[in-house]
């Protein structure tokens, strides 16, 4: 059977055509370090590479989260220590105002101090945190939460939970409630306060002692979940930073392309091409001579 010069062309240009595509989507590859340019090269990869990147994406937003949640977290926690600090000079200072060879005058300097330990109190309990919220306001951060007028101090947050979606099923509460624990530790304040300036020794040695102590260590049991939220944000800041490691691999393994694959797979499509033209170079000529003999 002869084969027609028009289908030697045919076929000829087929060749090289292909030849020139496969070049070309080989020359792209190694440009751009892509190995799919649509979703059609790949269906499958495809498909499994957009749902890594949702998952992806998921993961990310809890890693946020989880960062706005250690701010707050962070700040309590550096608030509470203070507060801690603060309750623990009243403690001294109770301790050595029952003692019987201080003076009254010592009692009344004593007094002043504890009054300078109410004022700081009131700053920690108008903490501001990382996005400037008051962090023991609750969910209320319309207006200053704790106002003092004359001995009494008044709190205008609410006892709303601020909580923090940290995984599909699980939200945590990143503040601490500051009610009843700031206006209670005012109050014993204010009353050790008193029983310094009255000389009330009995008072100060059966009252307010123990309401120090009872005061830091509530403040040390608040400190203590802190601590553990805490923990629990950066174990899991840790798994979602191995999480986001491993999409980001996969997807890369099925979107990129091994550059040194990629550079020998263009010099063989460019073999290839050159190939082609040679073949069809030598055909055409055979042609026009098949040609002019007949």
């Amino acid at each position: 059977m002869r084969i027609s010069t028009a289908y030697q062309f045919e076929s000829y240009t087929s060749d090289i055509r292909l030849a020139q595509e496969r070049m070309a989507i080989a020359g792209r590859q190694v440009s751009t370090g892509k190995r799919l340019e649509k979703p059609s090269d790949d269906p499958l990869g495809t498909s499994r590479m957009l749902t890594m990147r949702s998952y992806k994406a998921a993961t990310e937003q809890y890693s946020k989260n989880l960062q706005v949640a250690k701010g707050v977290l962070g700040y309590t926690e550096d608030s509470l220590g203070s507060l801690h600090d603060g309750v623990k000079r009243a403690y001294a200072l109770a301790v050595q105002g029952a003692n019987s060879a201080t003076d009254q005058t010592g009692r009344n300097a004593m007094a002043q101090e504890i009054t300078e330990i109410q004022s700081r109190l009131v700053q920690i309990a108008n903490t501001r945190g990382p996005s400037g919220q008051f962090i023991f306001a609750g969910q209320d951060n319309g207006s200053t939460p704790y106002i003092v007028s004359g001995a009494t101090i008044t709190f205008n947050g609410d006892g709303n939970p601020v909580l923090v979606e940290v995984s599909p099923s699980e939200t945590m509460q990143v503040n601490s409630l500051g009610e009843p624990m700031f206006s209670d530790i005012y109050n014993k304040l204010e009353t050790l306060k008193n029983n310094l300036l009255g000389g009330n020794v009995g008072a100060i040695s059966g009252v307010s002692i123990t309401d120090m102590q009872t005061a830091m260590t509530n403040i040390n049991a608040e400190r203590g979940q802190v601590g553990a939220k805490l923990r629990q944000v950066d174990e899991y800041n840790n798994q979602y930073t191995r999480r986001v490691d491993d999409l980001t691999q996969g997807i890369s393994d099925i979107e990129e392309v091994d550059v040194s694959q990629a550079i020998m797979s263009y010099q063989l499509a460019q073999t290839a091409y050159e190939a082609a033209l040679r073949v069809a170079s030598q055909g055409y000529q055979l042609s026009l001579m098949d040609f002019i003999q007949g």
